[in-house]
């Protein structure tokens, strides 16, 4: 998914040449997050450090070409040497091109392979404005044992009238080393009843009837469906569709939670998630 949405700015990508880079790291912080009466639902209690990449193509010496250049630029967790599985977790994601879905596990291997595309692209069309830009941002969202949630959020720009951000989540079990579906965490035949339930809160949240057809949405045949970019949380299952996905660029990303009591009896009794059904 995270491929289509961001192929749609990146058909005119062609590649380029590194110059310059920083790599620093920063010890991370636990953080807390908190529920309307303020109860601690997660702390951040991995140990990790932050790593703030940058790199960028030479640019002009011309005052008012500043932003004739293309960089990429990501800040993601660092894990230690006991957690191989999560280490290589993080690098297939935030190394992965947006505009082919290749892993490369290397961010200055993915940085020369974009560059290049921008110079080629400004040799063929030196008269262009602007650059482009490779925005990356992965963070830990949620932990619980055996549990973390990593948020990525990536912005690229590749020409045109505007970039293309997307917001993608991994959900991890860290005992078995996989990244969790739904199948993991509900009963089976679980999607009629699921759809259902998100269908009606969906209409809820966008203030349409149960019976408005669905014409403004790019729902195929009209009918509403769930994607697979889901998100755990203490308080329900947060899907997030993407610009494009579901509404044009202008309406931005559509988040939507399926509250785990809405949905208790599809929830496997010994699922990550089962804990928090009457919290």
């Amino acid at each position: 998914m995270r491929i289509i949405v961001i192929a749609l700015c990146c058909l005119t990508i062609v590649a380029c040449q590194n110059k310059k880079a920083t790599n620093t790291e920063a010890t991370n912080q636990s953080t807390t997050e908190t529920d309307t009466v303020n109860k601690p639902i997660f702390k951040d209690s991995l140990k990790y450090s932050i790593v703030h990449f940058y790199k960028t193509t030479e640019k002009s010496r011309n005052p008012k070409d500043s932003s004739d250049y293309a960089y990429v630029k990501a800040v993601y967790p660092k894990f230690g040497d006991s957690q191989k599985y999560l280490s290589n977790k993080v690098l297939s994601i935030v190394t992965a091109e947006p505009w082919t879905g290749n892993k490369t596990y290397s961010l200055d291997k993915a940085s020369q392979s974009f560059f290049k595309d921008y110079l080629d692209f400004k040799k063929d069309y030196p008269d262009a404005p602007g650059g482009y830009t490779w925005d990356e941002n992965l963070k830990v969202s949620f932990q619980d044992v055996n549990l973390v949630v990593f948020t990525a959020e990536t912005y690229v720009y590749t020409g045109g009238a505007h970039g293309i951000g997307s917001t993608v989540y991994h959900n991890i079990d860290l005992k078995n080393q996989k990244e969790l579906t739904l199948k993991d965490l509900l009963v089976a035949d679980y999607n009629k009843k699921l759809t259902a339930v998100a269908a009606s809160i969906f209409r809820k949240d966008e203030g349409i009837t149960a019976d408005e057809p669905l014409d403004q949405y790019f729902f195929e045949n009209k009918v509403f469906k769930l994607n697979d970019n889901f998100a755990i949380t203490a308080k329900g299952l947060l899907f997030t569709y993407n610009v494009y996905e579901i509404k044009p660029y202008s309406d931005g990303t559509t988040d939507l939670l399926i509250p785990y009591v809405a949905i208790k009896d599809l929830i496997k009794s010994n699922s990550f998630i089962s804990k928090y059904v009457n919290k």
